[in-house]
């Protein structure tokens, strides 16, 4: 696809690059002043032009030049045949943005909204034509692993992802939402309410986003099947009780035993309130890592030969009942792949997520579901889980590959993922930058990384005009890529000593180095900066990857003496204090985003890592 990266214009970056950029002479004069002349046929439309317009009253200071130019927003789907394209013409005169339709339109303000920001006291003289490459564009937000987050930091979620022209937000949920027909699986202070749904619910659709619910109704039921009423419907039962369960042991969650019809109900019990929550069009029935099915109490019925069939069975139900309230179902792909004689028996409205997270992803196997007939959507992450700071390497090239490769194979869209594995630790500034590359592709597979996306990311979305920032967290980040950072930081050191993923002593002082140059520059810069929470998160975030790389150090100190005893104990001392002092700053910017649901547990793992390190305990 011809795509023109705003080389001949470099004052002018913007997230997504357009599809066709021309720069020309000249300002024009827009303001809070502007006469707007808007035939969209789309309230929403209507609305983020006056969201505008105030965020340009704000800037001016509630004054404006009487003299400001007009801006004029109309349908002409002659002029754009994409229905999500636009046309926007930026002259001397005035404004005139064209849209295929009225979300055409939405995004053709998403772009003033940036260019207002690079054109100070009016907007950059220029000829954008743009499209997406993919219809749909989706991120999936995990709020069940630990974090819940607030109905505030929901919509700013949702904002965030209009103005990058992201069109789906899933919310993956194992437990985390309050069941009227079971009260004790998730209190309010531990998930999201119906209510909460239903506001988020309508924010999302006023920007052109559609909110999906991602529940797990076969895997992942740890929470629900670890529950004395609901501990015989699992294929094999929990061994302990949720509450003193590991995060491994939650991960891997437990299983639905699917031929049992009382677990049938189950099912139609959560779909039920869930589908009553949520509006739109679009649900993901899940159905991914079943890890044992046909191993336990349906082993004798089932045998290796039929797990397939009654993997299908349950998804057929699954899809039938939320079809039957009109919605459209969508499933995770690990499971279907291994038995490819099958698709042909899913319903043929079933979409595919096809996923993978890591340079070894199998990015081609996509053309094994679009083959088929079968809608498909590639699936990369953000590369977060069970890390301080996001892998942003890794999940750059793993969005941007998946990107190219659902182009190949016709793919209808990409949703990127960012789950929260092992208590969701990382904070969610620290995801925005793989968020933001995920809406990037999603619009334009091609779509340039590295330095340039750095640039307009640290000016876009965190709010600072030095992209050195960026290249920091990188350099930061570097270990992420091979290492899970939190897991390094919250085990014990004896569980640590033939742990081949531990980083060399160079590589550690490296990152050590921007780690505290990131915590320095993002501490200083959210003291004067309007919205200060992402950069305070990310100062976090250096600190405990700063802590980490002490850690570390012990721990080759450690192995290279053959125990404790030549380990400096007060230096050991004095990295617990810190631990303790950056935890408490941690408990403050969890709460100020999120419920307190699992804050408890992050808590407790880091005290625990303080304490082993100070008491130079185990062998």
């Amino acid at each position: 696809m011809p795509m023109d990266p705003l080389a001949d214009s470099p004052q002018v970056s913007l997230l997504p690059v357009p599809w066709k950029f021309a720069a020309q002479p000249g300002i024009c004069p827009v303001g809070p002043n502007s006469p707007l002349r808007i035939d969209a046929g789309d309230r929403r439309v209507e609305g983020a032009l006056a969201n505008w317009r105030s965020r340009l009253e704000r800037v001016a200071g509630g004054a404006g030049d009487r003299r400001e130019a007009p801006v004029t927003v109309a349908l002409d789907r002659g002029v754009c045949t994409d229905p999500q394209g636009y046309l926007l013409t930026v002259g001397v005169g005035g404004v005139c943005l064209v849209g295929g339709s009225p979300g055409g339109c939405f995004y053709g303000v998403q772009t003033l909204r940036q260019l207002a920001a690079v054109g100070g006291n009016g907007l950059p003289c220029c000829r954008i034509e743009d499209r997406p490459d993919f219809a749909t564009r989706g991120l999936l937000h995990d709020v069940t692993r630990g974090k819940v987050p607030r109905l505030e930091t929901l919509m700013l979620l949702a904002d965030r992802l209009a103005g990058l022209k992201v069109n789906q937000l899933q919310l993956n949920i194992e437990h985390a939402f309050v069941f009227s027909f079971d009260r004790e699986i998730c209190g309010p202070d531990d998930g999201l309410t119906p209510d909460e749904v239903g506001k988020l619910d309508r924010y999302c659709r006023d920007r052109f986003i559609d909110l999906v619910p991602a529940v797990a109704t076969l895997g992942h039921m740890g929470r629900i099947l670890s529950m004395p009423r609901y501990r015989h419907l699992a294929e094999i039962e929990a061994p302990r009780p949720w509450a003193t369960m590991s995060w491994p042991q939650r991960l891997r969650g437990l299983t639905l035993n699917c031929l049992d019809p009382e677990a049938h109900r189950l099912v139609e019990n959560v779909w039920s309130e869930i589908l009553e929550a949520f509006s739109g069009p679009v649900v993901n029935i899940c159905g991914d890592e079943p890890w044992d099915l046909g191993k336990g109490r349906s082993r004798d019925r089932l045998g290796e030969l039929r797990k397939g069939e009654a993997y299908v069975a349950h998804l057929r139900r699954t899809h039938d009942l939320c079809a039957g309230r009109g919605r459209r179902t969508q499933l995770w792909s690990d499971v279907v792949r291994g038995y490819p004689h099958l698709l042909g028996h899913l319903p043929g409205d079933t979409a595919i997520l096809h996923w993978g997270y890591d340079d070894r992803a199998d990015y081609e196997g996509t053309a094994l579901f679009t083959g088929t007939g079968l809608t498909t959507f590639v699936c990369p992450g953000t590369s977060g889980w069970k890390r301080i700071l996001n892998a942003m390497d890794l999940a750059e090239r793993n969005v941007s590959t998946f990107a190219a490769a659902g182009i190949r194979h016709g793919a209808a869209g990409l949703i990127n993922t960012d789950w929260g594995d092992h208590g969701h630790f990382n904070l969610l500034a620290c995801s925005w930058h793989g968020i933001a590359v995920g809406a990037a592709c999603g619009w334009n597979a091609a779509h340039p990384t590295g330095a340039a996306f750095d640039e307009a990311f640290a000016r876009l979305i965190l709010g600072v005009s030095d992209a050195k920032l960026v290249q920091l967290l990188r350099d930061a980040s570097a270990i992420a890529g091979t290492s899970e950072t939190w897991r390094l930081l919250w085990m014990p050191i004896a569980e640590l000593l033939d742990d081949q993923s531990v980083p060399a002593y160079d590589q550690l002082r490296q990152v050590a180095r921007a780690a505290a140059e990131v915590r320095r520059r993002c501490g200083a810069a959210s003291a004067m900066a309007g919205e200060p929470r992402d950069l305070g998160e990310l100062a976090l975030a250096g600190g405990f990857t700063e802590l980490l790389a002490e850690k570390l150090d012990f721990l080759h100190q450690r192995r290279a003496a053959g125990g404790w005893s030549s380990v400096d104990r007060r230096a050991r001392a004095r990295w617990a204090d810190r631990v303790g002092q950056i935890a408490d700053d941690y408990g403050q910017a969890w709460t100020a985003r999120n419920k307190p649901s699992g804050l408890a547990d992050i808590l407790a793992a880091v005290c625990a890592c303080a304490q082993d390190i100070r008491g130079g305990t185990g062998a």
